[in-house]
């Protein structure tokens, strides 16, 4: 453990041996200088506002920063700053720092692993999708072509044509993961794009038991890229109403909080537990179906779909959820940010 301590004005007034082998200077160049010099530029702001915490109302405070060690390699440290006390007096103040190095490698190679690992899942479900998709059009093809019957050959016509436009969503959907640029020129107003989500969603529960509860306050005028919103909240919904199978009830919520435009998509589903909160916005992760059927594509991939058009708006995905309960999703837009 590094230990710098310093006088109410930031001089250095202890610097034992273990500060010197992690900073690179000895105990004779440092005491007396100001205790600043430690952390880097940008961070010497942090450090005396730490310092200022402990003085003047006995905080401690916990940040981290990079620095060279007596060797010049660049080392991680993890710093603590508290207050000095003597006879019920605060009268310095005291940081002790930690080499985390190892500790952060560690975990930007875990980071990687999982990376590579949601990777390789997503590579497996979408293979698999596409040799359905293709596998099932050679089949009727071939059909066709030994087939006289034009009815038959039309049949078929119809049927790849069906096939070929869910591979066709399946890539657009992967290139919107990828976090294309969804700003082009069909630009639409948030409030409009709400309003017509309700209206696809009423369409689509018809003669469920599932009620629809639509709930639009004023909104500031955001223009946002029509067609990606909408499947964004579309998606969202259709979440909602598969964790409905046996009804429930679907609220869809819109208006201003502060400098956001706030849309929530709640239903009383089933729930999701804590596991599948902390995977949900993963690529073809579904809590329902297995990988590789339609349905478990479409839930898989449009959670993250979503994720990653509302990153390039600037905005945010919150989830809320009780397991038996029901989910409630939180869209949230910038009312400064022009898309």
């Amino acid at each position: 453990m590094a230990m710098v301590a310093a006088d109410p004005d930031g001089r250095i007034i202890g610097w034992n041996h273990a500060a010197a082998r992690m900073f690179g200077a000895g105990a004779e160049e440092m005491v007396g200088a100001d205790w600043w010099h430690v952390v880097p530029n940008e961070q010497r702001e942090e450090l005396r506002s730490a310092a200022r915490a402990s003085l003047d109302r006995g905080e401690t405070t916990e940040f981290n920063f990079a620095s060279h060690d007596e060797h010049g390699a660049v080392r991680q440290l993890a710093v603590i700053v508290t207050p000095i006390v003597a006879s019920g007096e605060r009268v310095g103040v005291l940081a002790v720092a930690r080499d985390i190095s190892n500790r952060v490698l560690l975990q930007k190679q875990l980071t990687q692993q999982s990376k590579m690992a949601s990777l390789g899942e997503m590579a497996g479900a979408l293979s698999h999708h596409f040799n359905n998709i293709l596998g099932g059009v050679v089949t009727s093809v071939d059909f066709a072509l030994a087939s006289r019957d034009p009815n038959v050959q039309r049949r078929v016509m119809e049927k790849t044509a069906q096939a070929l436009t869910r591979a066709t969503s399946l890539v657009e959907n992967l290139l919107a993961f990828a976090e294309g640029d969804y700003r082009d020129a069909n630009l639409g107003e948030i409030g409009e794009v709400v309003i017509e989500l309700a209206r696809v969603v009423e369409n689509r529960l018809r003669g469920s038991n599932i009620t629809l509860i639509v709930d639009i306050q004023p909104m500031p005028i955001i223009e946002v890229p029509r067609n990606a919103m909408l499947n964004v909240l579309t998606n969202l919904a259709d979440n909602a109403i598969e964790a409905m199978p046996e009804g429930g009830t679907l609220r869809i919520a819109g208006g201003q909080d502060g400098d956001y435009v706030v849309i929530r998509v709640a239903d009383t589903g089933c729930g999701l537990d804590e596991q599948a909160l902390t995977r949900i916005f993963e690529p073809f992760y579904s809590t329902k179906r297995p990988l590789g059927s339609s349905e478990s594509m479409s839930r898989g991939l449009g959670l993250a779909v979503a994720h990653g058009i509302l990153k390039v708006l600037h905005g945010t995905i919150h989830v809320t959820s009780t397991v038996g309960v029901g989910t409630e999703l939180i869209v949230r837009l910038p009312v400064s940010e022009s898309t």
